[in-house]
C-alpha cells in the first residue's frame, strides 16, 4: 500500500477536532501524520487569573494529549502568538519552509474563503498555507531555502477543512469515539458551562441536516487527484 506524508497546517490548539476522524482513520491506515499548529493559544480564555504564558503551556499539553489520540506522528508548534498571523510579515515564508521540510503528499488546511470566518488567524492561516501549498515548487520564491538545502515540493491535493463549499466528504464512523476523545483533551477551552467537545457536538448537530449527526467529514478537495482519503 502506498504510504502518503499528511501535512495539517492549522492555526490554534484544537482547531484539529474538525479533521481528526480523519487524522485518525489515516494514521491507522499506516500514514505518516504531521500536525503543524501555528500559534500557542495563549490567548484563548475568559478567565483573567490564567497568564498567556501559562495558557500556552496547558495548550501544548492538551495539543500533545490530543495528537497521541489520533495518533499523530509529529506535531510542530510555530510559536506565533494568538491572534497575530494577519499581521506576521513572515508567516508565509514559515509556511513555504515547512513544506518544502515536510514534503508532504497532502496538505490540510483552513479554507480561507468561508464566509462570516470572525476570527483572523483563521483567515490568516488558511490563505498563506495554501498559497505555500500552491507555489512551493517555485524556484524563485525564497530562494534562499535552496541555499540551506531545502528543495522546492508541491503537495499532490490539498484538502480544506470548514469549507462552504465542500466536494468531498470521509467517513470517519470507525474513528469518531477516538476524535471526541480528542476533543476531551482541550479542557481549557470549556465555555458557557460546556466542555470544549460539548460545545464542538452542539456545534455540528445545529448544523447537521434535521439536527441527525453524520458520522463524516467535509472538505473542499482542490486537485481532484487520486489520492482519495
Amino acid at each position: 500500500m502506498e504510504k502518503w506524508r499528511v501535512l495539517l497546517i492549522t492555526a490554534h490548539p484544537d482547531d484539529e477536532t474538525s479533521c481528526g476522524g480523519t487524522l485518525a482513520k489515516l494514521a491507522d491506515a499506516g500514514h505518516e501524520i504531521t500536525v503543524a499548529v501555528a500559534t500557542s493559544g495563549n490567548r484563548g480564555t475568559q478567565d483573567p487569573s490564567i497568564r498567556p504564558d501559562q495558557l500556552a503551556q496547558i495548550r501544548e499539553r492538551e495539543m500533545q494529549e490530543a495528537s497521541y489520540i489520533l495518533g499523530v506522528h509529529k506535531l510542530i508548534g510555530l510559536g506565533y502568538d494568538d491572534g497575530t498571523l494577519a499581521d506576521q510579515a513572515g508567516l508565509k515564508e514559515h509556511l513555504y519552509r515547512l513544506i518544502r521540510s515536510e514534503r508532504p503528499d497532502i496538505v490540510i488546511t483552513l479554507d480561507a474563503w468561508r464566509k462570516y470566518e470572525f476570527h483572523p488567524d483563521h483567515r490568516a492561516l488558511g490563505l498563506a498555507a495554501t498559497e505555500a501549498a500552491y507555489l512551493a515548487d517555485g524556484c524563485w520564491y525564497y530562494p534562499e531555502h535552496a541555499e540551506e538545502g531545502l528543495k522546492p515540493w508541491k503537495p499532490q491535493e490539498v484538502y480544506l477543512i470548514w469549507s462552504d463549499d465542500p466536494n468531498y466528504s470521509v467517513d470517519v464512523c470507525a474513528t469518531w469515539e477516538r476524535k471526541l476523545l480528542a476533543a476531551d483533551a482541550h479542557v481549557s477551552q470549556s465555555s458557557g458551562g460546556r466542555t470544549f467537545r460539548e460545545n464542538f457536538v452542539n456545534w455540528i448537530t445545529l448544523r447537521a441536516p434535521g439536527g441527525e449527526v453524520q458520522k463524516e467529514e467535509s472538505f473542499r478537495k482542490i486537485y481532484g487527484t487520486s489520492l482519495n482519503i
